[in-house]
């Protein structure tokens, strides 16, 4: 049988048509390897995506090898296509393929998927915020309990990289901030405890800053889901303007 892509990685299915181009797009244009599995699971096929036209709903890959396999999956009702860019699993089902050319050259061609699948580690996953999208993080810390505002640089479920413009921090690896509040914008204020996990300092042109990385303590499904949508929203106001 084809494959569920089930497993124990966090899921996110992109179903906005304009993302779902997007990461085609960029498949193409890194020319990264595909892994076509058809026939109910018995047959695969390795090819490389060619070009997606939202006009016409059509998505075209490289033919394949060998005739036998091109035939069989010409007959296929359903194909599963999974791809692995810089380790993020990249998925999504598609059904009659069909015989074109591309470039006078025989190639695949099939319909644009209505649903697509990128699965990561979420521990790993973080979100590189762009200036203008830089949230505020506020807590409290140290025997005189100061206060401290710093700017999320990124973010994801694992936890969040905050910079400052003060010199030196006087923090450590394995100190406990307690109370953290983010500012997540439509998506309200997340609270949370927070482990150090990195000390350092960065370095633009001329500006200097002080870069803490911490860890989630732990977040609950609720918040969990917030930061998500949070995540989701920046990705594609960003991926708009690349129009």
């Amino acid at each position: 049988m084809i494959p569920t892509g089930k497993d124990d990685a966090a899921s996110f299915d992109i179903t906005f048509r304009r993302e779902i181009v997007f990461y085609l797009r960029q498949l193409i244009n890194d020319g990264e390897l595909v892994n076509v599995t058809f026939d109910e699971g018995r047959d695969t096929l390795l090819t490389v995506l060619l070009d997606v036209n939202e006009d016409t709903d059509t998505l075209i890959f490289d033919w394949g090898g060998s005739d036998a396999a091109n035939e069989r999956l010409l007959q296929s009702p359903r194909t599963f296509f999974v791809a692995n860019p810089q380790g993020v699993r990249n998925q999504f089902f598609a059904s009659r393929v069909w015989r074109t050319t591309y470039k006078n050259r025989p190639a695949f061609a099939t319909s644009i998927p209505d649903k697509y699948v990128r699965m990561q580690r979420r521990d790993f996953f973080r979100l590189s915020l762009p200036l203008t999208q830089r949230r505020p993080c506020s807590f409290k810390f140290g025997a005189a309990a100061a206060p401290w505002d710093m700017a999320v640089v990124d973010i994801g479920l694992g936890g969040v990289g905050l910079e400052t413009r003060e010199e030196s921090l006087p923090f450590a690896v394995g100190d406990v901030i307690t109370g953290a509040v983010i500012d997540l914008g439509r998506y309200g204020t997340l609270e949370a405890d927070m482990t150090v996990r990195f000390v350092g300092a960065v370095t633009r042109g001329r500006m200097h800053a002080a870069r803490l990385g911490c860890q989630f303590l732990k977040l609950t499904n609720a918040q969990e889901n917030d930061l998500q949508r949070f995540v989701t929203q920046v990705q594609r106001e960003e991926r708009a303007k690349l129009g």
